[in-house]
């Protein structure tokens, strides 16, 4: 008899399904939370070892769709047995995407969130195509530490739930803002792509703010009023103050005994000037200034030598010369250097600054601009 054919052959390697079947149920659940929700419940038909996983994924996703009832109360049913569940873990992140102007999707929104109880939510509101100004609440749940909001053409929504007093950190994005919650429990505040329509004024509610960022944000208001004693943290990028009729009409004001770090930065006339830029800051080690003008500039840092880093930078545009910049540089950098007397500051400084030519890619005519540069860290290792 001839030999058997295929004794040779190699043993087939378990399925995909069956190699991540046997991985721990932590891992198992940390993949599972790339699903959306109503996907991981449906894993729980699998075999015995995928039957509860939907109560232990870090990460929930849940896309409320109007019309598909069905689909939006099984996620409930879903998570409020989690949360019944001894042996289940706790939610993590909640991400939930709804129709903010849906009153129907917000009482089912608010619902979904009260179940998770999760540290971390993040809403997206559909984009509806109109701008919506009816005013909407998120009710945070005691877990919640972290909120971000994206709702394109919305109002801000206001916070409340027993999480709004020890939310840490807030980011709002594409939203206008009315009206400030009062978080006095808040070390961070981003926002991005915000109209700002009320005083800005974050000391008056959330006095313990650590961290601000503003990016691409345009607050409609004369005045910038930061004043917080315990902020370390602040960048101001592309940030338009004032309205876009008449002359200068931001006159901002920082007042952060405790700031460390201070970037302003925004792309050379597109914003509006400042009529007057006011800071204090004692302990500030690091300044990054590029482009923005100010009519006014008043800088105290206390006592001498405490900046150590950054750089200043201008480019001419078109309505303002370099000459304008040389000045308010030279303004900036009396202010960082109080024990030099005011007419020795430029012989002092100018190793360090460095005047070129850039020319403009977008010109018709071949502009030449010019960029004015003083270089913080250089200048700062001289311990002048």
């Amino acid at each position: 008899m001839g030999r058997r054919r295929g004794s040779n052959r190699t043993k087939a390697s378990p399925a995909a399904g069956d190699r991540i079947t046997d991985l721990p149920l932590e891992l198992r659940a940390r993949i599972a939370s790339f699903l959306h929700y109503r996907q991981v419940v449906q894993l729980s038909v699998l075999s015995r070892p995928w039957c509860h996983i939907h109560h232990h994924t870090p990460v929930v996703k849940i896309y409320l769709v109007p019309g598909l009832l069905d689909s939006i109360l099984a996620a409930r049913v879903a998570l409020r047995r989690r949360a019944q569940d001894a042996s289940a873990s706790k939610v993590d992140t909640l991400k939930l995407v709804y129709f903010a102007d849906d009153l129907d999707m917000r009482r089912h929104a608010d619902r979904i969130i009260a179940l998770a109880d999760a540290r971390e939510i993040h809403i997206r509101s559909v984009h509806p195509g109109h701008e919506v100004r009816d005013a909407w609440t998120v009710h945070l749940p005691p877990a919640a530490r972290r909120l971000e909001v994206d709702a394109t053409d919305h109002v801000a929504p206001a916070i409340a739930g027993p999480g709004s007093a020890a939310l840490r950190t807030l980011f709002l994005q594409h939203v206008m803002i009315s009206e400030w919650p009062h978080l006095p429990s808040l070390r961070c505040l981003d926002l991005n792509s915000v109209t700002i329509k009320t005083p800005f004024a974050p000391g008056q509610w959330c006095p313990l703010l650590e961290e601000l960022e503003l990016f691409c944000c345009k607050i409609e208001q004369a005045r910038v009023d930061i004043n917080l004693p315990h902020l370390k943290f602040l960048e101001m990028d592309s940030v338009d103050v004032g309205h876009y009729e008449g002359p200068p009409f931001g006159h901002i004001t920082v007042d952060a005994p405790e700031l460390v770090r201070l970037y302003m930065i925004f792309e050379p006339g597109c914003t509006r000037d400042f009529k007057s830029f006011t800071l204090r800051a004692p302990k500030l080690q690091l300044l990054c200034w590029y482009n923005q003008f100010a009519e006014r500039v008043h800088i105290n840092i206390g006592k001498p030598g405490s900046v150590k880093d950054g750089k200043i930078e201008f480019m001419s545009v078109y309505f303002r010369k370099i000459e304008y910049y040389r000045e308010q540089m030279m303004r900036m950098l009396q202010g960082l250097l109080p024990n030099v007397p005011p007419d020795s500051v430029a012989d002092i400084v100018r190793p360090y600054i460095t005047l070129e030519e850039c020319p403009d890619s977008d010109s018709e005519d071949n502009t030449v601009e010019e960029k004015i540069t003083c270089d913080l860290s250089a200048l700062m290792s001289r311990d002048i």
